[in-house]
């Protein structure tokens, strides 16, 4: 894992237990914030939400794509598209990664709150690219206690994604306290990983980097 403020590297094949606590433990009530970017930040939340992982957690994303359990926010957001072809099949559109990002006034309230921020993002596509850089550079502005965690995509995601997503972690590695890690470094630690397992294996992996921060 990626980072630029001295944390140890923890390879993904290195067995993290997440650390577990309860809502109920003064010691954390209202303190940290477990904030999912787009779809893959919200699966990441989700997961690790299920493993009984405790806080207050939040997840921006559109309601169509993901399920969010009762327990946890959700921000509505959907990412602007671009038409690409209709045809039969329907429309296929990919995300405009050329409009400005307007946050949602959900999201700016969360933000203003106290306590530390947690925020999980796979880059790549709009939602958690554009919010992982622009929340890391508000929350380090605004000196708030945070961390990002983000993963880069799959080889098999495509070039696009790749080139979205390494871009966005350049910039943002001037950023103190936002770590990166590649989704492709979970096939080269299970050589038997299938492909229908590929983005479980990518929530655990964030399971295992969130745990040992909580």
């Amino acid at each position: 894992m990626e980072n630029n403020t001295g944390y140890k590297n923890k390879s993904t094949g290195e067995q993290i237990t997440g650390q577990k606590f309860s809502t109920s433990d003064p010691a954390h009530r209202g303190e940290t914030h477990v904030i999912g970017l787009g779809y893959g930040g919200a699966r990441a939340a989700i997961y690790a939400w299920k493993q009984w992982v405790r806080g207050g957690f939040t997840v921006v994303s559109d309601p169509q794509s993901v399920e969010v359990p009762e327990g946890i926010c959700l921000i509505p957001f959907g990412s602007p598209r671009i038409r690409v072809y209709s045809g039969r099949m329907g429309e296929f559109s990919l995300p405009d990664m050329q409009k400005p990002l307007h946050l949602p006034e959900e999201l700016n309230l969360l933000l203003s709150e106290e306590g530390r921020f947690i925020l999980l993002a796979a880059l790549g596509g709009y939602t958690g690219t554009k919010m992982a850089e622009a929340l890391s550079l508000r929350l380090h502005s605004e000196q708030k206690d945070f961390v990002a965690l983000c993963s880069l995509p799959f080889r098999f995601e495509g070039r696009t994604r790749h080139r979205i997503a390494r871009e966005a972690m350049e910039r943002m590695k001037t950023i103190p306290d936002c770590h990166f890690f590649e989704l492709d470094s979970l096939c080269t630690a299970n050589p038997g990983l299938l492909l229908s397992e590929a983005f479980r294996a990518g929530d655990e992996a964030f399971y295992r980097f969130l745990g040992s921060l909580l």
